[in-house]
């Protein structure tokens, strides 16, 4: 149980645990743990604060149309009597609640074709450590065709005049921030990385947002406060 007071690897497990990640007798043991130690309670609370904001950012997967033929039979009376039949019933609709759930684990970008489902997210707060923007990585095939899909779950967002909102990735430890590009008011963006980022992404310790001068930073480094910071979270 030693390993289990080491301050990151509790933290790790915390988030783990809320994204669902964490399986089997891994889960088993950490929902022991959790009985016993407040300490490791809050911080699943404040993981769950932090991605709480991904069900927002969820789109809705429609079931199938013979779905809710097959209810609207069932209620009518018209459809035939049996055992068989009622199993049919009972696996659309199994059908349909699985599709509901898997939305949550789904950033869609565009809509109604799903995106891939994610392999990194950060939830980025503001300075009230209210969320404010979700910045996710789904898995890339290629270098030339990396992205990061970006969701902005503000209220009422403003951008002062001659000004830009530039994102950055956060390496971690001493390296300099990286820009990613501009950031508009739009509720749902993507943001083409280049080649030599996108090998480093998926190693990032987190995204921040800074208010730059109009066109973005100037010197290639953040110039501005930064409004909006997350740490980022491997999924899968």
């Amino acid at each position: 149980m030693a390993s289990y007071k080491n301050p990151q690897l509790r933290d790790k497990l915390a988030s783990e645990y809320v994204l669902g990640t964490l399986r089997g007798q891994a889960r088993a043991r950490f929902q022991s743990l959790l009985k016993y130690d407040a300490t490791l309670r809050q911080l699943v609370a404040e993981w769950e604060q932090k991605l709480t904001p991904l069900a927002a950012a969820a789109g809705d997967i429609e079931p199938h149309a013979r779905v809710w033929r097959k209810i609207a039979a069932r209620i009518s009376g018209s459809a035939k009597a049996g055992w068989w039949a009622n199993l049919a019933l009972w696996r659309g609709l199994t059908v349909a609640t699985t599709a509901l759930t898997l939305a949550l684990g789904v950033f869609i970008g565009s809509r109604p074709a799903p995106e891939p489902p994610m392999g990194m997210v950060a939830v980025m707060s503001d300075e009230r450590a209210q969320p404010a923007m979700v910045v996710s990585w789904p898995p890339q095939k290629a270098a030339r065709d990396a992205h990061i899909r970006v969701k902005l779950i503000q209220d009422h967002p403003t951008m002062a005049a001659n000004t830009s909102w530039e994102l950055w990735m956060l390496p971690g430890g001493k390296a300099a921030p990286v820009s990613l590009g501009l950031v508009g008011l739009e509720e749902n963006q993507i943001l083409k990385l280049r080649p030599e980022h996108a090998g480093m992404m998926s190693k990032a310790w987190g995204v921040a947002l800074s208010i730059e001068p109009a066109g973005g930073s100037p010197t290639g480094a953040p110039t501005g406060p930064m409004i909006f910071k997350g740490q980022c979270v491997k999924v899968i």
